[in-house]
This record gives structure tokens, sequence and C-alpha cells, in this order.
């Protein structure tokens, strides 16, 4: 939140705002103290494969935002009492010298962090934002570690390859470095190989908010356990990132800050 004027602590004082309430996010999860849940369940994703869900991508001039086809993707079970159609995927990062994730872990930030953002069906988003459960957040941490061919000479071992579907959204990137800019995707992206592989079965659960104004505390949030892992042979994500917040830190010298 460097170059805020409206840094969190002031947010409380906005016409409207919740984020004085005994709910807010993000989190730090300490792991001494989850509690086992029998409760949460495997989850049922439809349409995670859909090879087109992403519709658009939008430089907000905060995140860089993947915009999905409506009513496709849904996300139902690990827990969750309700159905929740997926509108769009978003971002959240650090600078060169600080990880950006919004949550951490035994106080421990991951270099970035997606949310997948869906609104309970049958809501709009102006009755989901009223809802204490009307919004449903799933948080995946993402970490940049060695390409494949750097580590196999270090180590002897490699991670999995960063799947296609990663090659295909950064691609994009470039195109969009203007604020305001949007562009149709029209290359091959599933939420499912984005995922890359992740345990989808090992996750924490906590009820909470929006993490900025207004906070209205009506989201059901599930973060990850296990990290997506990119590699750092993806170098159009890396200075997509180095360029967005520099045009974070212009637009946030007047308003909020990593919508």
């Amino acid at each position: 939140y460097q170059g805020c004027v409206k840094t969190p602590s002031q947010w409380e004082h906005i016409c409207d705002s919740k984020c004085k309430g005994t709910r807010q996010s993000p989190v730090n999860i300490d792991t001494d103290k989850a509690i086992f849940d029998s409760s949460l369940t495997n989850f049922t994703f439809s349409n995670f494969s859909y090879p087109h869900s992403i519709s658009h991508l939008v430089n907000t001039g905060h995140t860089v935002k993947c915009v999905l086809e409506n009513n496709v993707v849904t996300v139902k079970g690990g827990g969750l009492r309700y159905e929740y159609a997926s509108t769009e995927l978003h971002f959240h990062w650090g600078n060169t010298t600080y990880p950006g994730s919004e949550h951490s872990v035994n106080q421990n930030r991951h270099l970035m962090e997606m949310h997948l953002v869906s609104l309970r069906k049958g809501l709009t988003v102006q009755n989901a934002v009223e809802d204490p459960e009307g919004i449903a957040v799933l948080g995946f941490f993402i970490d940049v570690g060695y390409s494949n061919n750097i580590k196999l000479k270090l180590t002897g071992t490699s991670d999995k390859e960063t799947p296609e579907a990663w090659k295909n959204l950064t691609s994009h990137l470039v195109k969009i470095t203007n604020i305001s800019t949007n562009i149709t995707m029209n290359r091959v992206v599933s939420i499912s190989d984005l995922l890359n592989g992740v345990n989808l079965s090992k996750f924490y659960r906590y009820n909470g908010s929006l993490t900025t104004p207004t906070c209205d505390e009506a989201v059901v949030w599930t973060v990850f356990q296990e990290p997506i892992s990119v590699s750092k042979d993806l170098v159009r994500i890396k200075d997509f990132i180095l360029s967005m917040f520099l045009f974070s830190l212009f637009l946030n010298a007047e308003g909020f800050c990593n919508l």
C-alpha cells in the first residue's frame, strides 16, 4: 500500500465503509491455530477445463482483471452452502523487494496471489455484498522459481513445466500496458491449466470481507495451501508486473491501492 493517501488505517472513515468491521480481510493464517473441519469436503468445479472461459483482459490501473464468460464457470462444495458463478480472475503483487500476496501464512507472504471471484447464484452484485455468504473467493498463491533448465543443472531435478495456458495469458499482457485498456482473449486458457496441478483438497477457510473499500463482510474465503508454480522463463509477467506497479504508484497517490 505504498504511496496511498487513503491507507488502510484510514479506510474506516470513508463514507459507507465497513472497514472497521470484525471480519476484515486479508488475514495472516496461523497454522498452529487452524482447526480441522470435516465439513470442508472436496469442491465441485464446473467448466474449469473449458478452454475459452476468459472473455477479455482489463488493465484497471491496479491489477490485471480476467473477465470470465457469464455463467460458464461455477463452484460448489468444499463446505460452501451455495453454488457460485465465477465472474473474474485478478492478481495481487508487490514490487521487486516486497512479496505481494494479500494473505500470509505464519507471517510469510508469497510473490503473488490470484483470486477467483464468484457470486452466489441468483444474486446481483448489490445483493451479494449485503449477504455474509454472497461472494466466494478462491485464493491461490503464486511463486516463481528457476527455469527447469537451470534447476535441473543445480539440483538434478525439475518442476512441472509451466503450462501453455500461462504462456498464452502472459502473451496478451504486453497489449494492455495502458490503464483502462482491454483486449479480447483469443488464446486457449482454462482455469484448470492455470492452476497447474495444485492440490485443490487442501485449503484454509474463513469468513471475511472484500479487501478494499467498502470492505463489505460478504466473502467466504478459501485460501489454498499449495502455491501455483510458474517459471522465470515467463519474463513477460515479470516485466508487466513492474510496469503496472509504476502505474499504480501514480494512481494511488490520490486513491485506493491494490483493488
